[in-house]
């Protein structure tokens, strides 16, 4: 546990933020009303989410906030076992569990989770952008960190095993070996 509070405090940090939004943003808006904030790129809406991220599975909310729950455990304890040098990971691991706290609240509390950013770039993978909440924010952030830093890793794994090898060719005078 040692240097682990920290990132624990970050987790609520983001639970934080996501309550404190739902309730001063969210709670004001109308059912229904798209309330553009920047152009017509970044607004808010009131939307009761059921389901998971995209509105995916809705007619199985108790089971989400379960499968959250075991989530979260996971989260915990990989930050408890994961070494304190390990800075970016501990970072991305408490975004993730802050974030899953803000959704399991809502889903317990409830039924369903509450979303109201609102963002339409006209990508046409994307369009409309999925309805979210700062705790799938800092879900996102985290996951992206999360992969970002293990492709990293894989790089520099690969290149001290790469220095490694070539630092075994040569011997002992830094010379090629055999000769």
């Amino acid at each position: 546990m040692s240097g682990k509070l920290r990132w624990f405090l970050l987790a609520v940090l983001v639970l934080a933020a996501d309550l404190l939004s739902k309730h001063f943003v969210y709670e004001p808006l109308v059912q229904g009303r798209h309330e553009w904030l920047l152009g017509e790129w970044f607004g808010l809406t009131k939307v009761q989410n059921s389901g998971m991220m995209w509105g995916l599975f809705p007619d199985f909310p108790q089971a989400l906030v379960w499968g959250r729950v075991v989530a979260s455990l996971a989260v915990v304890w990989m930050i408890l076992t994961t070494p304190r040098q390990s800075r970016m990971l501990l970072f991305s691991l408490a975004l993730v569990l802050g974030g899953a706290l803000g959704n399991i609240y809502d889903g317990f509390a409830l039924g369903h989770v509450r979303d109201f950013l609102m963002v339409d770039l006209d990508l046409p993978a994307f369009d409309p952008f999925p309805i979210f909440n700062v705790a799938d924010s800092g879900i996102s952030v985290g996951v992206v960190l999360l992969a970002l830093g293990m492709l990293l890793e894989g790089r520099n794994a690969a290149a001290q095993k790469r220095a490694e090898e070539a630092s075994d060719e040569q011997g002992a005078n830094g010379k090629p070996r055999g000769i």
